[in-house]
């Protein structure tokens, strides 16, 4: 295994998912999913740090629910970076956050087309 694999979360913890879907049911998933595609494709990860650490407060709570580990743990530090000030850490965070809302928009798009 190589020493990303071990320390880089999967986009998606399939354990929490299952979790949740059994907590909510089969029927509610695909209303969640919408809800949490729907706040992933209205947040544009770019703005001001005050507006950007608290749209990605927003999203850590819910993608963490869901099981989208990486991008809950991506965005918490996105937010602190953003309380900070810290313009290098905001950017370099901001790409990463960005790019693991696109795997995280892929997955949903696929988990919702599966049912």
């Amino acid at each position: 295994m190589e020493p990303d694999a071990m320390t880089t979360p999967p986009s998606l913890d399939a354990a929490t998912f299952a979790d949740l879907r059994q907590a909510v049911g089969d029927q509610a998933m695909p209303v969640l999913l919408g809800r949490f595609q729907a706040q992933l494709r209205g947040w544009s990860v770019r703005g001001e740090p005050a507006a950007l650490g608290a749209a990605a407060h927003g999203v850590i709570a819910s993608s963490g629910l869901i099981g989208f580990t990486r991008l809950s743990r991506l965005c918490a530090a996105l937010e602190t970076a953003c309380h900070a000030g810290d313009l290098e850490a905001i950017r370099t965070l901001a790409a990463e956050v960005g790019a693991e809302k696109d795997v995280a928009e892929a997955e949903i798009a696929r988990l919702i087309a599966a049912g």
